[in-house]
């Protein structure tokens, strides 16, 4: 299943923080990587391998490699059509409950979503073919139906079987619910599919719930799992159809209040005093150095300046930019706000998280302003 994304377009940069995974390769330039949790699901193999009746502790471990093959490759599957599609893909996440492609710019057009989304249940019944054929050759039996226990191939015909099935579900943010919006989107528009979707997603998540509590818990952990996705989409939609074609230079504000490098903590303490602003580019020679906010300005120490105490490392963005594409910047900035620079490095505006909520919130563009001073 793919990750939930903002609407079509979900501008991830991914910034190489991976505190909860660790990569294993790459394949066509696409980053693998598997999740810390990933050795829970290992235990509990090793666990049930070893349990009365269990396949072993080697036959377990190597189902448990065949199945994140199989996962592997639907999530590939997802990856390259989404490529042919104008996707762009970093990395796939290998977590217990499956696999995460992470991808930046999601094919606009429903026919290129829906291309992208069909392609990982596809992938999984071509292997379960594949496993059937392979096994009918050999002679070995299909039925009864079986994920632990029996022949090898058996099991990797049926495992196949129920990830594409349970894929298809209509609901985010599995690939069916992708699909589901993509055939909505013949009647209605992006917002309307998604939040018909989104509903029969709920539908669905509640009636896994259901069942988990009377046949199997898993379920409820899954129903959750969809629940939660299927919300998180509408949201991330909403945001998507709000901010979209949006420039930075349609939201930011103008001439914000700058400091010198050099003022002292007396005097930034003054700024805070004297504006609305919570946040301040900092420039020395006429040109950005980074951003420094009340929490820094609160934490400092007598001596310190406005350059020792800035966010070097925040990022400059350009009022040109699409405000989306600049989102995951913004909201990761300790400040809560982006320092807006000209060709020359000099500040030209400030994007703040408020003025984006704002937009959000009620869809109409908000006049540039100039935050007011304070008595």
């Amino acid at each position: 299943m793919a990750e939930p994304a903002h609407g079509r377009q979900r501008p991830e940069r991914v910034s190489g923080r991976h505190g909860w995974s660790f990569s294993i390769g790459h394949v066509s330039g696409i980053d693998i990587r598997v999740h810390w949790s990933f050795f829970l699901l290992v235990g509990l193999f090793v666990l049930a391998g070893t349990a009365p009746g269990g396949l072993g502790i080697a036959s377990s471990l190597v189902w448990l490699v065949v199945i994140f093959t199989c996962v592997l490759i639907h999530e590939l599957a997802h990856c390259f059509v989404g490529r042919t599609r104008g996707a762009v893909v970093h990395e796939i996440e290998l977590l217990p409950i499956g696999g995460v492609s992470k991808l930046e710019h999601l094919p606009e057009a429903p026919r290129d979503e829906f291309a992208m989304a069909i392609a990982g249940p596809i992938a999984s019944v071509a292997i379960g073919v594949v496993a059937a054929a392979v096994a009918l050759l050999a002679g070995v039996p299909l039925l009864p139906f079986t994920l632990y226990g029996g022949p090898l191939l058996a099991r990797t015909f049926w495992f196949n079987l129920v990830i594409a099935a349970f894929n298809l579900l209509p609901a985010f943010p599995l690939d069916g619910g992708r699909v589901f919006r993509a055939l909505l989107e013949r009647r209605h528009d992006l917002l309307g599919a998604t939040r018909i979707a989104v509903r029969v997603g709920h539908v669905i998540a509640v009636a896994l719930v259901v069942g988990g509590l009377l046949f199997n818990l898993w379920l409820v952990f899954i129903g959750v799992f969809v629940y939660l996705g299927a919300t998180a989409e509408e949201a991330a939609t909403v945001v998507h159809v709000r901010l979209r074609n949006r420039r930075v230079r349609d939201v930011m504000v103008l001439e914000p209040v700058v400091v010198p490098g050099d003022a002292t903590l007396e005097e930034l303490q003054l700024a805070l005093r004297h504006t609305t602003q919570r946040a301040f580019p900092v420039v020395v020679d006429g040109r950005c150095v980074g951003m420094i906010d009340d929490a820094r300005i609160r934490h400092g120490a007598p001596g310190d300046t406005a350059v020792g105490l800035a966010d070097r490392d925040v990022a400059r963005i350009d009022s040109s930019d699409l405000v989306e594409d600049d989102l995951p910047s913004l909201v990761t900035s300790p400040a809560r706000a982006l320092p807006v620079v000209g060709s020359d490095g000099s500040v030209v505006g400030m994007l703040r998280v408020e003025d984006v909520q704002h937009l959000v919130a009620d869809g109409s563009r908000r006049p540039n302003e100039r935050p007011g001073a304070t008595s």
